[in-house]
C-alpha cells in the first residue's frame, strides 16, 4: 500500500511538472533613430549605430529560450515615432526598453538617464522597469526622470526610455564606442530582462 501511494504521488508530481509550462516573455528593444536620422553625434560617432550595436548584443547574448527579444529595427532604417508605436503595440510585449544616447554642451555631464511617463497606461509597471534598470546599472551616475515623450505616452505596455551615456563626455564616449563597453552595457540590460 505504501509503495502504491508513493507511485501515485510520484505520478501526480510528474504529470504536474509535465503540464507546467514556463511562461514566455516578449521584450521589445526600441532602437533609437536610424536611416537619415543619426540622433546625436560627437567625435565621428553617432547614436543610431551605437544603439543598434548594443541592441544586437542584447539579443545575441540572450540564451534564455523563454525570452524573445524583438528589435524595432535591426538594420539602419528610419521609422517614424508613429510606426514605432504601432509596431510595438501590435507585438503586445511584456515590456519595452527604448535605447538612446545622450549629448549636451557641457562635456562634464555624464551618466545614464531613465525616462518614464505618468501618461503611460502602464505607468506603475513602467516605474518598476525603470527601478530595475536603475539598479541594473551598477556603475556611475544613474537618474530616473519623468518625461512625456511620444513613445512613452503612446505605447500601451510598460516602457522605459534609457539614455545609456553621454556621447559628448570623454569617459562615457569610450564606453559607448568600445566593444567591451557596449558588451557591458548590453549585459547590464539583459540581466534586467531576465
Amino acid at each position: 500500500m505504501k509503495n502504491l501511494m508513493k507511485f501515485i504521488g510520484l505520478a501526480v508530481l510528474t504529470m504536474t511538472m509535465a503540464f507546467t509550462t514556463v511562461e514566455k516573455k516578449t521584450i521589445v528593444i526600441d532602437v533609437g533613430h536610424g536611416g537619415h536620422d543619426n540622433g546625436t553625434t560627437a567625435s565621428g560617432f553617432n547614436e543610431k549605430e551605437i544603439a543598434l550595436n548594443i541592441a544586437n548584443k542584447i539579443k545575441g547574448m540572450n540564451k534564455n529560450s523563454n525570452i524573445e527579444i524583438i528589435l524595432t529595427r535591426d538594420t539602419d532604417e528610419f521609422l517614424t515615432l508613429n510606426e514605432r508605436v504601432n509596431k510595438i503595440n501590435q507585438l503586445k510585449p511584456d515590456f519595452v526598453i527604448s535605447l538612446h544616447v545622450n549629448s549636451t554642451d557641457n562635456e562634464k555631464e555624464n551618466g545614464k538617464e531613465i525616462f518614464v511617463s505618468d501618461k503611460n497606461s502602464q505607468k506603475e509597471k513602467s516605474g518598476d522597469l525603470a527601478l530595475k534598470l536603475f539598479y541594473g546599472f551598477n556603475d556611475g551616475k544613474v537618474e530616473i526622470k519623468k518625461a512625456d515623450f511620444y513613445l512613452l505616452k503612446n505605447v500601451e505596455y510598460p516602457i522605459a526610455l534609457v539614455e545609456i551615456g553621454y556621447l559628448t563626455n570623454k569617459n562615457d564616449r569610450e564606453i559607448l564606442t568600445s566593444e567591451k563597453g557596449q558588451s557591458e552595457l548590453a549585459e547590464s540590460i539583459l540581466n534586467v530582462i531576465k
